[in-house]
């Protein structure tokens, strides 16, 4: 009986399983990489004349013991879209993994070889184990069975039925003890020589790797972000998005640290340490995704933590009681939520180097307690750090939000805020999966505060026809009583390309006050004509003839210029009529005093975002306006009109919610949402819900919370 070994194959639903009852699947092996390899069965020992017979008959070359496939790897620089392979590569940059929104992890890593691609795989397994166990970048993997797919315009690997991997260490001369959890796993003279290669190859590669260092506690600096190699001795659960984990890795932080006070019933693991040993123990705070993570870790653990950050001037964690002393100088160490820059925990095993350089320095500090460990304090730690090369001071922008309001309430999830009934607030903790418009144009509004409605601000193209037309219109018509007309020049050139007659309308009882040029009604001027004057004059209303009266355009043209602001009003809300302003003792005209005078009810500019908010328990869809421009901290005004406000509203939105294929993650928010209920499209009943009471944090503040 022959013994068959196939790969490169794909698992397809059989078309005849109904008719033959075989198996529901079928093996579809295609293209260049599918291969059968098939080898004889070693005979049965001689039990019986009949197997002596059989023996006698098979020929002597076929009597061996089936051989392992042999596999074929694939250079990064020869990868074919769809095509499923095997490759080894250099890792230059990675994220541990995380809890998908399915049932599955999800790990990303890029990875390189001499060909100098660099190639992006995306890896989802049910299981932790069966995900890449890398430590730092450079080491070095080997996957089998991946599938190369086109993803926005750059070739990438997923992983594919039967797919499996192995990590070894980057280090030049470093042991060659393969991290898998496969118990079957092959490996032979080839392996280690692709293995030595890389290993060689890369070291030479300086600008093209950082290998990550882990800096230990006697190094840190404020302000950095680094990778910590320590051993947990307890924890503690603070809240629900926070953790307090006491690590040590045998040397002491020249700098004070914040201290964390914790219910000693609340902590697993020893409670208090000796007054030595408690200088040389670091509070690490972890948030929000690496909560999750850290339920399963027990003291005595050791972790490699990545991308911690070393923070100045924290006074006290968030989510610490009032008890919690002010430490204004004290250094805080905390892991934000999310997978920047590789951020994350990761256990490591007591064989690996790393564990054992770490078990002398504490075995040094139990020799010497009166002496910093000296081993580790290498200079040259100083000037390597864990987070990727992108880092530099300054260019990590952070960027969270703050609840503003007086509510005494605890945090909830999504999943519980649609559980409740209308009309409440809630404090939520949640991350913008997406956002609409993505046009910043697009999201400003015209709201009436009168009846309510929300409308879009007409385009240029639609009031040049109304002003068009309205410069038409037969021009004879009586002014009123209060007012003195007169022609206008227009500025520049345009008065000698004017193909219609223009004329200007005045207040008597402004003129007699001194306030001639405060306010002036505008006919017969098309919309790029009355921009222009608006310019030089304050206020400029326009106006055109209506059944031999001056009347003001329809509104859903501006009823107002006031330099490069439009003002609108509402056609439901208003009675519009040309007076004269009656306060005319008023120091400055102003747009109040104007939409008064023609009864007409001002539209407000608001700005309204839809956002779809996510945590790990469900999504929930919010909107953003009543309380937008708080917090943006923008006038909805100068958004229309100052490219500054523009652009501010773009990085806040870009760095809360990064666009698809940038390397930023979405950070954590805290919110304040009120629910309340309006009819649907067919009167039926809804909840939506607003955010309220909210304001964006940057790194220039320098309040002492905003570093979470």
């Amino acid at each position: 009986m022959d013994i068959l070994w196939v790969s490169g194959f794909t698992v397809g639903k059989s078309p005849t399983a109904n008719k033959d009852k075989l198996h529901p699947c079928n093996l579809l092996l295609s293209g260049e990489d599918a291969c059968i390899y098939v080898s004889k069965e070693r005979p049965p020992e001689p039990r019986c004349p009949l197997a002596s017979r059989v023996c006698s008959l098979t020929p002597a070359e076929d009597l061996r013991t089936p051989i392992a496939p042999k596999y074929t790897y694939v250079r990064l620089d020869e990868l074919k879209n769809m095509a499923v392979v095997n490759v080894y590569g250099v890792v230059v940059f990675f994220k541990q993994p995380f809890k998908s929104r399915g049932t599955d992890y999800c790990s990303s890593l890029k990875i390189t070889d001499q060909s100098d691609h660099k190639i992006g795989c995306t890896i989802f397994c049910e299981k932790l184990q069966d995900h890449p166990r890398i430590f730092q970048t450079g080491d070095i993997v080997r996957m089998h069975r991946v599938k190369v797919r086109l993803h926005n315009n750059s070739l990438t690997l997923v992983n594919t039925f039967g797919f499996s991997v192995v990590t070894f260490s980057g280090a030049v001369g470093g042991d060659m003890e393969p991290r898998t959890s496969s118990k079957s796993i092959q490996l032979d003279e080839d392996d280690w020589h692709i293995v030595e290669e890389l290993r060689l190859w890369a070291a030479c590669r300086t600008s093209l790797l950082s290998i990550s260092a882990a800096v230990p506690l006697s190094a840190v600096q404020p302000n950095a972000y680094f990778d910590l190699i320590c051993q947990l001795l307890a924890k503690a659960s603070i809240d629900s998005t926070c953790t307090l984990l006491k690590v040590w890795d045998g040397t002491r932080c020249p700098h004070a640290l914040l201290k964390v006070i914790v219910e000693p019933n609340s902590t697993e693991g020893p409670s208090s340490f000796s007054k030595h040993k408690e200088s040389h123990i670091a509070n690490v705070l972890v948030y929000d995704n690496h909560v999750e993570f850290s339920k399963h870790l027990k003291p005595g653990a050791f972790l490699r933590i990545y991308n911690l950050r070393a923070i100045p001037g924290s006074s006290r964690a968030s989510g610490l009681t009032s008890s919690q002393p002010v430490e204004p100088d004290h250094l805080a160490f905390h892991l934000h939520g999310g997978t920047s820059y590789g951020r994350g925990i990761r256990l490591l095993p007591e064989n690996s180097p790393e564990v054992q350089e770490l078990k002398r320095a504490m075995d040094a500090f139990s020799d010497h307690q009166d002496e910093e460990v000296s081993e580790l304090n290498d200079s040259e730690l100083l000037e390597v750090w864990s987070t990727p090369p992108q880092f530099i001071d300054g260019d990590v922008v952070d960027c969270r939000t703050e609840r503003c309001c007086d509510h005494q309430l605890q945090v909830v999830t999504l999943s519980q805020v649609k559980q409740s009934a209308g009309g409440q607030t809630h404090h939520v903790r949640a991350q913008i999966g997406s956002y609409e418009p993505r046009q910043l144009h697009h999201a400003l509004k015209l709201f009436c505060c009168s009846c309510f409605t929300i409308q879009d601000i007409p385009d240029d193209e639609l009031l040049a026809g109304i002003f068009s037309e309205a410069t038409r219109r037969p021009t004879a018509c009586t002014p009123p009583p209060w007012a003195l007309s007169g022609h206008v020049d227009l500025p520049g050139d345009a008065s000698a390309s004017q193909q219609h007659s223009t004329s200007v309308h005045l207040s008597t009882k402004l003129m007699t006050e001194g306030k001639t040029e405060q306010l002036i009604f505008l006919m017969g001027c098309s919309l790029e004509e009355t921009q222009q004057l608006s310019a030089a004059y304050p206020n400029v209303v326009p106006v055109a003839p209506s059944c031999g009266r001056l009347a003001l355009l329809d509104l859903t043209a501006p009823f107002l210029f006031r330099g490069t602001n439009r003002h609108y009003g509402c056609k439901r809300c208003s009675e519009p009529a040309v007076r004269e302003p009656s306060d005319a003792g008023a120091e400055q005209i102003d747009e109040t005093i104007i939409a008064e005078t023609l009864s007409v009810q001002p539209l407000q500019l608001v700005l309204l975002l839809k956002l779809q908010l996510q945590d790990a328990t469900d999504t929930l869809d919010v909107y953003l306006w009543r309380h937008a421009e708080l917090f943006f901290n923008v006038a909805a005004t100068d958004i229309s009109t100052n490219q500054e406000a523009q652009n501010t509203i773009h990085q806040t939105m870009d760095t809360l919610c990064p666009p698809e294929g940038s390397i930023g993650e979405q950070p954590w928010l805290d919110l304040c949402l009120m629910a309340y209920q309006t009819e649907g499209e067919k009167r039926q009943s809804q909840t939506c819900y607003q955010i309220c009471n909210t304001v964006v944090v940057k790194p220039c503040c320098n309040s002492p919370d905003n570093e979470q």
